[in-house]
């Protein structure tokens, strides 16, 4: 459905009318859709040049077929000044037309003039999201969207809460890092929170194919870059926050509020409320947080205060989890109605956190809690997530895991570990072109928590991957050595499996759910499961 470029002006004053095409009036232009990607465009879309794009903004603009150009206020030059006032003040209907370019601007955008030129003054991203919504009709309006955000633990979430909610009787669908997931389709999109313009896209097809429920993992990149601007959420749930991502962020305190910039944009409208696990790093301060700037907001934390949900007599074993949960005190309940023991399929002692945080979830979303239970003990594995592989006289077990953080390793090694293997081997890597503070850091958590650890590449990128495994290893204790420094993973891999004792454990942390491995700037298919496979002689 297109519309009037003078009503998308109407709607959002933020927008300016720098220039328009020649012959072109503001109430004869037609506005499709927009789009941050400029291969996705069509003639009558506009293209959003957001800040991130950097150096090849001007290329991108050259190579679109949109007719219409959203970039930051002043980043423009004037090749469209033979028309840019006159037309765009006579057309616009009271928004102002033109705009000085900011002086001492390094590189202005040089831009056709056969192109309508608008303008902003925050990067375009940041409204990108709202745009989009606008054009689609706003499709997240009608949909129940339950966003999760924290360092470690979104898929597992979601994917749980997915799980959950199709035996409530709920149409879900699901969107995060190992796709997106409604109906009989999983697409792949590449990201953990998709762009602002795909998202409504995936939001308005689920919506148009009867979905009614969605689960969405927040990641700190999406907030902060606004990918979720102009999304209807319903609620916000919090697992942890640690180390990660300090190559985008420039701060732990940039990443936090990123973090919390989630709860800021609940929707007011749906009667919104948040979930969080007060237990973990950073639940406290995100607690704390919440109640002084966003203090009308309905806040429910697992292990807060002792009137709160509360987790006790955790019992970790291979074969299942189980542990109670105590319920709050509304008023109502009787005492015996005022705890619950849960049991799942799921292992390790993160998946507590995870089932629990999905069990508050559903029962503030008023779900029925006998169904909640029943469901938790046969939840389907969830790729990469504490993926269990057994040799084929089930002897020895390989466990496939996402961990690629300090906090996320030993999790996964202490869950293992939990578990009683006889023996433990941790290999793992570290990407390239990524936070290297940290590769120091997961060795000495390795060394500490392992019978003996394997050092090989993760996703190596442009950096060397004897470089970045020098860096791990300088992470050591004086005198430690790994069982083996291998930079091929595959061969890690097989090496591990090949040593591997009765009754032990190879966990092979980093990639997870992934099933390819970035090598410099090309992208090989590669999978952790596959590896395993083939070491164990399942095919």
């Amino acid at each position: 459905m297109r519309m009037k470029l003078t009503n998308l002006l109407h709607e959002f004053p933020e927008l300016k009318l720098k220039s328009l095409s020649p012959g072109k009036s503001a109430d004869s232009i037609e506005v499709e859709y927009i789009q941050s990607d400029s291969r996705r465009t069509n003639e009558n879309d506009i293209f959003c040049v957001s800040d991130s794009i950097g150096l090849k903004r001007e290329e991108f603009i050259a190579n679109t077929k949109a007719s219409l150009i959203l970039v930051r206020a002043g980043s423009s030059a004037a090749a469209n000044s033979e028309n840019e006032t006159s037309n765009a003040t006579a057309s616009q209907g009271g928004n102002s037309a033109s705009h000085s370019i900011n002086e001492g601007l390094s590189a202005a955008l040089k831009i056709p003039s056969s192109k309508t030129v608008l303008e902003c003054e925050d990067d375009p991203e940041q409204l990108q999201g709202r745009i989009a919504s606008f054009l689609l009709g706003h499709p997240s309006r009608d949909l129940e969207i339950v966003a999760v955000t924290g360092t470690n633990g979104k898929t597992s979430l979601t994917n749980i809460l997915f799980a959950l909610a199709k035996d409530q009787g709920r149409i879900c669908g699901l969107i995060g890092t190992i796709g997106v997931k409604f109906g009989d389709r999983l697409i792949d999109t590449g990201y953990t929170t998709p762009d602002a313009s795909s998202l409504n896209l995936i939001l308005k097809q689920m919506k148009d194919e009867g979905v009614n429920t969605v689960f969405m993992e927040a990641s700190s990149h999406g907030l902060k870059l606004g990918r979720i601007g102009g999304i209807s959420l319903k609620a916000g749930v919090f697992t942890n926050l640690t180390q990660d991502h300090l190559d985008f962020h420039p701060s732990m305190e940039d990443y936090f509020e990123s973090k919390f910039r989630l709860f800021e944009i609940l929707d007011v409208s749906k009667s919104p409320f948040a979930v969080l696990d007060f237990a973990s790093p950073g639940g406290k301060e995100l607690h704390r947080k919440l109640l002084n700037r966003l203090p009308g907001l309905s806040v429910s934390a697992l292990d807060g205060t002792a009137s709160e949900w509360q987790v006790a007599n955790a019992s970790l074993t291979l074969q299942g989890t189980s542990y109670d949960l105590s319920l709050p005190d509304d008023g109502n309940a009787q005492a015996g109605d005022r705890s619950c023991t849960i049991r799942t399929n799921l292992l390790g002692s993160f998946n507590v956190r995870n089932t629990a945080l999905a069990f508050i979830t559903g029962a503030r979303l008023g779900w029925d809690r006998q169904k909640m239970l029943s469901s938790l003990e046969r939840i389907p594995q969830i790729p990469g997530r504490f993926q269990i592989v057994y040799s084929k006289d089930r002897s020895r077990m390989a466990v496939v895991d996402y961990a690629h953080t300090p906090d996320a390793l030993e999790n996964i090694i202490s869950s293992v570990r939990d578990s009683r293997p006889k023996y433990l081997i941790t290999l793992f890597g570290c990407g390239g072109d990524r936070d290297r503070t940290k590769r120091p850091k997961m060795a000495r958590i390795a060394e500490e928590l392992s019978d003996q650890v394997i050092l090989t590449s993760d996703n190596p990128r442009t950096e060397q991957p004897e470089a970045i495994l020098d860096e791990i290893q300088a992470g050591f204790s004086q005198g430690f050595i790994p069982l083996l420094r291998e930079a091929d993973r595959a061969k890690a891999i097989a090496e591990g499996v090949a040593v591997l004792p009765e009754g032990g454990c190879l966990l092979v942390a980093g990639k997870g759910h992934e099933e390819y491995q970035i090598v410099g700037k090309e992208k090989r298919h590669f999978s952790d499961v596959e590896e395993v496979q083939k070491a164990f002689g399942l095919f």
